[in-house]
C-alpha cells in the first residue's frame, strides 16, 4: 500500500497551558475539530493557525497528506461553556456529553516544494484521530482584508501588490472587500476565488472597476458554482480595484475567502477532454498568460480501469499554474466531432464502440437556436449499450442531455408508469440531494416500491413507523438515486407522489385516474459521481439505425463546452464508499464500518469486501455486500493486548465482484474528496459499553415476527444511556414498535428486548446483523456487538414477488 502522508510530532512550547485529563464519568470522546483559521498558507514560509475543537489534550501529531508539511503545537487553551439544552426532539433532562471545549494554536510549515492547492490534515490524540480538515497552500504572497472596507467606509480599499493571494472574510450582510491595485494596459488579471471547497459558505461575487469606479466586468452573478472566477485585459495604466462579495448578500464568519490574483497562468479550455489509453496525444489549451504554449504533449497510463484520469501539466517559467486541468483516460477508439451535425438529417455517422470529442460550440443559426449535435450508429436488438458523457468532470461548463431516438429523430419508448395511488409531500421543500422525503400518508407503500415524484422515479429504502418522520428513498453516496433515467430534481410541498408500476411500453390496463407515465430514453444527470454529466445504459429495441442526440440542458454554449461522449458494450461496474474513513477502535472493543455501494453499473451480484493494511492486533470481520442490497458492514476489533502507542495506520477497503470470472476490484474512497488520503485506523483507550445478545442466530419467516435480547455492558465508570441499533438488516426486515427514541437501554438497564419483522415478501437468506450501541456525544462512539446470523425463510409471496420485480429497471 503506498503511503501518502506524514506524521509530524507535536511538541509543546513553554507556557502552553496545562490541560487536565478527563473526569473520569465522562465517556471517552474522540477529538474533533469544528473550525480552523486562517484557511491557508503561503508555501516555503511557517504560519501560526487557530483551531477550534473538542477533546484536543494530549495531542501527539499532525498528519498531513503529503511530505513537506509539518505541524508544531504552541498552545492548547480550555473554553469555559454553559452547557444548555435537552438532547433534540428528546427528554427535557438528557443533554449529550460534548467533550472539553478547547481551541490550539499549531505552527504549520510548508516546503517550498509542496504542490500548491488543497491538502488535508488530522490531529492524532490519545483519544483518537480527529475527523479531517482542509488547508490551502499557496504559491503567493497573502494580502490580508483590513476590518473595514465596505463601500461608503471611511476605511479606503487595501492596496495590494500582484500577484498575491487575498484573504479576508464578508462578516456582514451586504459588505463588500475591496482591493486596490496597479495595472498596466494590456496585463490579463485573473481572480480566482477559492472558498466552498475550505468549507466556507460564501456564493462569491467579483467586480473589477477602474480609478473613477466605473464597471469594467464581474464574475459570479449568474454562476452554479460558488467560486468565482474572473480574467480581465486592462485597457489602459492605472489604478483599479477588485470588489469581493457575497452574491446573496449575506455575511458572516462562515464566509471567508481567498483570491488568487495577479497576471498569472490560467486554463480556461482543454481540447480534446481525453487521451486513448497507452498512447502519447498532443492537446490543445486555451488560457491567459500561457505565453506561446498552445499545445501540450500527454501521455495517458497504459490501461484504464474505471474512470481515469491524467493531468495536463504546463510550465510558465517560475510561475505555477493556477488551476489543475486533468483529462480523461479511455480504452475506446476516439474521432473528433464533425459540423454540421446540428439536425438529424446532418447525423454524424459513427461505429461502435468509440468515443466522440466535441464541442456545443457551433453558433447560434438561422433559426435562433444553439448548438446541439447527433450521431448515427445502429445497433442489434436486446444489445446493452453504455453512454456516457464527461464533460462537467473534467472542468467544461456543458450541463449536458443526452437522448437516443430512432432513426426519424422520434423519441423512443423506454418504459410505462401506472400510477396505483396518491399521496402528496409536505412539512418542507427538498432539494435534489436528500433522501428523506415527508408524505402525508404512506398507506400501501412497502419498501422497494416506486414512487413517481414530479417526474423523478425513486424507490423506497424504508418506511417509519411512526407519522413524524421521514420516508427514506434509495440513494448512493449521500445522494438521492433517481431510475429509469430520471434525474433527482426540486419538489414543494404538495408534490403528487405517486405508488408507480413499471410496464413494458405496450402495456394495456384499464384507467383508475391516475396519470400515466411514458418515460424515454433521455438522461440529464447521471447518477451520484457524475454531477451535470449525463449517461443512460441503452437497450435496443430492434436491429436497426438509431441517433444519438447531445445539447445543453439550458440551450447554452461556447467554445469551451466540450465534450468527451463514449458510446459502448455495456460493462460491469461500481464504485465503495466505506464510513468512518478514521476508524478509532477501543482496545479489546469492536466497531461498525459501513461500506456502502456509490456508484452501480450493470452489476447485480455480491461484491466481497476485505480490509487491507491492518496492523497486529487488529482484525476485520469477513463481509459482503450481498447481491440487490446497497450496503455492509464491516466489523474492526483491537485485540484487548494491543499497544495504545501505535501510530495510526493508513488501510484500504477493498471489494472485489465476481463478473464472467473475472475478479473486479475497486477500492472504496476514491472519489473526489479523495477521502482516501487520510484513511487511517487507530487505538484508543477500552471501550465505555460493550453490547452482546443472547443468541448467536436466529431465524424469520415472511409475515411474521422474533425477539431479540440484547445486553450492555458499562465499564470506566460510564453510567449513561445507550441508545442501540440493528445494522446490516436485509430487505423486508425491520425494527417495529420502538418508539421515538429506538432500542433505548436506559440508565438503569442492562439489557432491552426488541422485535424484528420480515414482511410478506421478503427474500430467504442468510445473513450476520449486528447490534450497535452508542455512546452518545458531540463525537458519538459506536460499539459493535459480534456477528448475529439472522436466517429468512422462504414462502409464496417471496417467489411471487421476485417475479414481478425481475422485470424492474437496469439504471
Amino acid at each position: 500500500m503506498k503511503t501518502r502522508f506524514l506524521f509530524s510530532a507535536i511538541s509543546f512550547a513553554m507556557g502552553a497551558t496545562c490541560v487536565l485529563p478527563l473526569r473520569a464519568q465522562e465517556p471517552i470522546i474522540p477529538p474533533s475539530i469544528s473550525k480552523m483559521s486562517p484557511a491557508g498558507m503561503e508555501r516555503g514560509n511557517s504560519a501560526t493557525f487557530t483551531v477550534e475543537g473538542r477533546n484536543l489534550s494530549d495531542a501527539k501529531a499532525v498528519i498531513f497528506d503529503v511530505y513537506g508539511i509539518s505541524g508544531k503545537l504552541v498552545e492548547i487553551t480550555d473554553v469555559p461553556e454553559k452547557i444548555t439544552g435537552p438532547r433534540a426532539g428528546e427528554d427535557l433532562g438528557a443533554q449529550v456529553p460534548l467533550g472539553k471545549k478547547q481551541t490550539a494554536k499549531f505552527e504549520v510549515t510548508a516546503a517550498k516544494d509542496v504542490p500548491p492547492g488543497i491538502h488535508r490534515f488530522r490531529v492524532q490524540t490519545p483519544l483518537g484521530t480527529t475527523n479531517m480538515v482542509v488547508i490551502d497552500i499557496g504559491s503567493l504572497p497573502e494580502v490580508t482584508a483590513s476590518e473595514s472596507m465596505a463601500p461608503g467606509s471611511a476605511t479606503p480599499p487595501q492596496r495590494a501588490k500582484l500577484p498575491a493571494t487575498l484573504v479576508g472574510t464578508i462578516v456582514s450582510p451586504g459588505d463588500a472587500d475591496r482591493y486596490e491595485f496597479a495595472g498596466k494596459a494590456g496585463e490579463e488579471v485573473v481572480f480566482q476565488v477559492e472558498a466552498s471547497r475550505l468549507g466556507s459558505k460564501l456564493q462569491s461575487k467579483l467586480v473589477l472597476s477602474d480609478a473613477s469606479g466605473r464597471f469594467l466586468a464581474e464574475a459570479g452573478k449568474y454562476e452554479d458554482t460558488p467560486d468565482a472566477v474572473l480574467n480581465y485585459k486592462l485597457p489602459q495604466d492605472g489604478i483599479y480595484t477588485l470588489s469581493i462579495m457575497d452574491r446573496e448578500q449575506s455575511g458572516g464568519l462562515d464566509r471567508f475567502y481567498r483570491v488568487n490574483a495577479g497576471i498569472l497562468p490560467y486554463i480556461t479550455g482543454v481540447f480534446p477532454l481525453g487521451v486513448h489509453a497507452g498512447e502519447a496525444a498532443e492537446v490543445s489549451v486555451q488560457g491567459v498568460n500561457l505565453g506561446d504554449v498552445h499545445q501540450v504533449k500527454v501521455e495517458a497510463t497504459k490501461s484504464a480501469d474505471g474512470w481515469a484520469t491524467v493531468p495536463v501539466e504546463i510550465k510558465i517559467g517560475e510561475t505555477t499554474l493556477l488551476n489543475a486541468a486533468k483529462l480523461a483516460v479511455g480504452n475506446q477508439f476516439e474521432v473528433l466531432e464533425k459540423e454540421p451535425n446540428n439536425t438529424t438529417t446532418q447525423a454524424q455517422e459513427i461505429s461502435l464502440p468509440v468515443t466522440i470529442n466535441g464541442h456545443i460550440a457551433g453558433g447560434i443559426d438561422a433559426g435562433g437556436k444553439p448548438d446541439e449535435d447527433y450521431f448515427r450508429f445502429r445497433a442489434k436488438k436486446g444489445e446493452r449499450l453504455s453512454i456516457d458523457v464527461a464533460a462537467s468532470r473534467l472542468g467544461s461548463p456543458l450541463d449536458s442531455v443526452i437522448e437516443v431516438l430512432d432513426s426519424d429523430g422520434n423519441a423512443i419508448p423506454r418504459a410505462t408508469i401506472r400510477c396505483l395511488n396518491q399521496t402528496t409531500t409536505t412539512l418542507a421543500d427538498r432539494d435534489s440531494r436528500t433522501s428523506g422525503i415527508r408524505l402525508v400518508s404512506t398507506s400501501g407503500l412497502h419498501e422497494g416500491d416506486y414512487l413517481m415524484v414530479g417526474d423523478e422515479l425513486n424507490r423506497v429504502k424504508f418506511i417509519p413507523d411512526q407519522p413524524d418522520a421521514d420516508t427514506v428513498l434509495e440513494g448512493m453516496d449521500d445522494l438521492r438515486v433517481a431510475y429509469l433515467g430520471t434525474s433527482p430534481d426540486v419538489h414543494a410541498v404538495n408534490t403528487p407522489v405517486y405508488k408507480a408500476q413499471i410496464l413494458p411500453v405496450d402495456a394495456e390496463f384499464p384507467s383508475n385516474g391516475l396519470p400515466v407515465f411514458h418515460l424515454t430514453w433521455r438522461n440529464d444527470d447521471g447518477d451520484p459521481g457524475y454531477g451535470a454529466d449525463s449517461k443512460l445504459d441503452f437497450v435496443a429495441p430492434a436491429d436497426g439505425e438509431y441517433l444519438l442526440h447531445i445539447k445543453d440542458v439550458r440551450g447554452m454554449e461556447g467554445r469551451d463546452f466540450a465534450y468527451r461522449l463514449t458510446v459502448r458494450e455495456a460493462v460491469p461496474d461500481y464504485q465503495l464508499k466505506a464510513e468512518p474513513a478514521n476508524p478509532n477502535i477501543p482496545k479489546g472493543g469492536s466497531i461498525p464500518v459501513t461500506v456502502s455501494v456509490a456508484q452501480l453499473r450493470d452489476y447485480e451480484g455480491p461484491i466481497e469486501v476485505e480490509v487491507k493494511g491492518l496492523p497486529p492486533g487488529i482484525t476485520a470481520n469477513p463481509a459482503i455486500i450481498p447481491a440487490g442490497q446497497k450496503s455492509t458492514v464491516v466489523v474492526l476489533s483491537a485485540a484487548s493486548d494491543v499497544s495504545l502507542d501505535a501510530h495510526p495506520t493508513p488501510i484500504e477497503f477493498v471489494g472485489h465482484a465476481n463478473v464472467d470470472g473475472h475478479d473486479l476490484v475497486r477500492v472504496a474512497n476514491m472519489g473526489a474528496d479523495d477521502d482516501h488520503a487520510l484513511q487511517l485506523v487507530s487505538v484508543i483507550p477500552p471501550p465505555d459499553v460493550v453490547v452482546t445478545t443472547e443468541a448467536k442466530e436466529v431465524a424469520i419467516e415472511p409475515g411474521k415476527e422474533v425477539t431479540v435480547t440484547l445486553h450492555v455492558e458499562r465499564q470506566n465508570g460510564f453510567k449513561g444511556r445507550v441508545p442501540c441499533s440493528v445494522e446490516n438488516l436485509p430487505p423486508g426486515v425491520e425494527v417495529v414498535n420502538v418508539g421515538l427514541n429506538g432500542v433505548l437501554v436506559t440508565e438503569t438497564q442492562t439489557s432491552r428486548t426488541f422485535t424484528l419483522r420480515a414482511e410478506e415478501w421478503a427474500k430467504p437468506i442468510d445473513q450476520p446483523i449486528y447490534v450497535v450501541a452508542q455512546v452518545e456525544s458531540n463525537s458519538p462512539t459506536m460499539h459493535s456487538s459480534a456477528p448475529l446470523l439472522l436466517k429468512v425463510a422462504a414462502n409464496k409471496e417471496t417467489a411471487s414477488r421476485s417475479q414481478s420485480q425481475a422485470a424492474g429497471p437496469n439504471r
